[in-house]
């Protein structure tokens, strides 16, 4: 059982059973007059009456916190012991003791959910506020816990808090009434941004003690701006409290490691981070910090598609206020065009935007042509090898439930590789052969075709306007049939499941130009932080090479693409350093900067006679003495 509580000493479990801490004896200790960033808040006010409530039952007083992780319910626990110490009601006489259980391996929760309950039976007055109740009821891969648990609530004395997600609320909750009836359901909404701010106003000078450096109120403003708009795989003010931390230790790192002066956190050290935890410029952060701009974020990345920005944009902006159905995913959208024309950049920087590993996750389903293929999404039947290992789609969904999956020329997939998504665009949840089951009302999920990409060009040509484009693509798509078994690959019912089908237009001279830039500006990055080189790229050559691109695409009736931008930089630009490189090493090695200078041709070539080959020379300047 729990030691024996004293006045001056905190109630613990034994180590064995779990790491625990007694939040009432942390309360007493502090000042019942102590600043709470929860004060006076009616919304936090309602939440904390409603735990009372729930505890106060006479029959079954446990109670479920239900929010999502980032919401803050540790902080919320925190607080209602912090009340209930000071309280002068039946709180008062209770100890809520923390047990964090969230890391037992599979094999040991049955023991350790039997231990915890086992050591709390006998104590009325203790509240058990278990962290990684689910797992230890629902092991990965075992039997269920349920009954063990089920009867240790039906004989017990104590009361029984677990913090959850929706998700594992719901796993445990609705196939089992009697579940439903020991626990009452407390949601934890996410804060407003304003509540968001005071919170992490709050905990910033916690930060400030530990990093020993100040943190500014424009650093705290900013990482609670910028989180709410822009990182939508998490919640407030977890998420602003994480990108405040990583701030704090950025100038805790350069003052003592680097030795360079780091007078205080400011809000330009926010945008740094949030700039790099979602690949948005910094520039651009700044310039939108107090409002939500997703179209001008996602454009910085995507050329000539201002149309296709501006749509993905607006699926951005309903999910993150929530004008999304809570039952499906969080966007099913169709990127339809030529080949090369940003459909998997765009995708990629939703991905990067979005998801909480960055990677957009690609399911070639080019090659998913039979319908055996199914086993490359769900997993292989039972009593094939590899059966054990479960299916792709529910694993990575289960590891990144913020997920954005690319399903690849979906047009060339089997009807049946495409049931799977079916069932899950409907559902919102889909399971493997294993019978693992996954959500996915957070991901989101896009597919590209290259169907129709000459009628697209044609119907560009002769000036029709984009909706009349897509109204006759969707027309397209449902008349495509799959080659081996001459069925329909896009059912009325899978088209119905689609939210946005997008027409990628054929690119035009300045999305071409643009992508030259792009690509200019990462080589030059490459070489300064690879190299440790300065490159200087006249703005002429890097036009140049957008124009050139965009005669060959045009040459090519559009299936070259942005692709083609790739492979004149390849041959243009670095193939000439490569060579300038092997031939005068020894002034390479000297050099602090590689410059390359092109002098433009006259006329661009009449008609639609590619560009030639520039005249492009290097030149090595050594490192000057300083």
């Amino acid at each position: 059982m729990p030691d024996k509580p004293q006045a001056d000493l905190p109630v613990l479990f034994p180590p064995e059973v779990g790491p625990s801490e007694d939040l009432t004896w942390l309360a007493r200790r502090a000042s019942p007059d102590l600043d709470s960033p929860f004060a006076g808040d009616p919304m936090f006010d309602a939440l904390f009456d409603q735990l009372a409530r729930a505890l106060h039952r006479r029959a079954s007083p446990h109670a479920a916190l239900v929010g999502e992780r980032g919401v803050g319910k540790s902080s919320l626990i925190a607080e209602f012991a912090r009340r209930a110490a000071w309280d002068r009601g039946f709180l008062q006489s209770k100890r809520v003791l923390v047990v964090d259980a969230r890391h037992t391996p599979p094999d040991e929760a049955r023991a350790r959910l039997t231990a915890i309950l086992g050591h709390a039976a006998p104590h009325p007055d203790l509240v058990v506020c278990l962290d990684g109740l689910h797992g230890l009821v629902l092991p990965a891969q075992r039997e269920s816990n349920r009954p063990a648990l089920l009867a240790s609530l039906a004989r017990a004395r104590y009361h029984l808090l677990a913090p959850l997600t929706p998700r594992e609320f719901d796993d445990l909750v609705p196939d089992d009434p009697e579940f439903a009836e020991l626990f009452t359901a407390v949601a934890a909404p996410e804060p407003e941004p304003g509540t968001a701010l005071r919170l992490l106003t709050h905990f910033a000078r916690g930060l400030s003690e530990r990093y020993q450096v100040p943190v500014e109120s424009e650093a705290v403003r900013q990482a609670v701006a910028l989180t709410a708009n822009y990182v939508l795989n998490d919640q407030l003010p977890a998420k602003a409290l994480k990108v405040l931390t990583a701030a704090c230790e950025g100038a805790d790192y350069e003052r003592r490691h680097l030795g360079r002066p780091h007078p205080a956190v400011s809000g330009e050290d926010v945008v740094e981070v949030v700039a790099a935890r979602t690949g948005i410029p910094a520039d651009t952060l700044r310039g939108v910090a107090d409002r939500t701009d997703y179209a001008a974020a996602l454009g910085e990345v995507v050329f000539g598609q201002a149309h296709a920005v501006r749509e993905v944009a607006t699926e951005l902006g309903l999910i993150k206020a929530g004008m999304t159905d809570a039952t499906k995913p969080a966007s099913v959208m169709l990127f339809l065009g030529q080949t090369g024309t940003g459909k998997t950049e765009l995708a990629k920087a939703l991905a990067r935007f979005y998801s909480t590993s960055k990677r957009l996750k690609t399911y070639t389903l080019g090659n998913c042509v039979e319908a055996h293929s199914v086993a490359t999404i769900i997993g292989v039947p039972p009593g094939y090898v590899g059966s054990d290992r479960g299916g792709r789609l529910v694993t990575e969904l289960n590891a990144d439930p913020y997920g954005v999956f690319l399903l690849d020329e979906a047009d060339k997939a089997h009807p049946d590789v495409l049931q799977p998504f079916l069932n899950l665009f409907d559902e919102g949840w889909v399971t493997d052969q294993r019978g693992t089951k996954a959500h996915a009302q957070k991901s989101i999920f896009v597919l590209t075709t290259n169907v129709g990409q000459r009628m697209i060009a044609d119907m560009h040509k002769e000036g029709k306007s984009l909706e009349e484009i897509t109204t006759r693509m969707k027309e397209a798509l449902g008349q495509i049939r799959h080659g081996k078994s001459d069925r329909p690959v896009f059912t009325p019912e899978f088209l119905a499941r689609i939210k946005r089908v997008i027409v990628f237009r054929p690119l035009d001279g300045p999305a071409m130009t643009g992508i030259a830039r792009k690509q200019a500006a990462e080589l030059r990055r490459g070489w300064a932080e690879g190299r440790n080189r300065r490159l200087e790229l006249p703005d002429a050559l890097v036009e140049y090479v957008g124009s050139a691109a965009r005669r060959l695409d045009e040459r090519a009736n559009g299936k070259e693409g942005g692709r083609i931008v790739r492979k004149l930089v390849a041959e243009w630009i670095e193939a000439p350093l490569q060579r300038a490189m092997a031939a005068a090493p020894d002034e390479y090695r000297r050099a602090d900067a590689v410059v390359l200078e092109f002098t433009p041709p006259g006329e661009p070539p009449a008609g639609d006679q590619a560009y030639p080959v520039p005249d492009v020379t290097v030149r090595f300047e050594p490192v000057l003495t300083r």
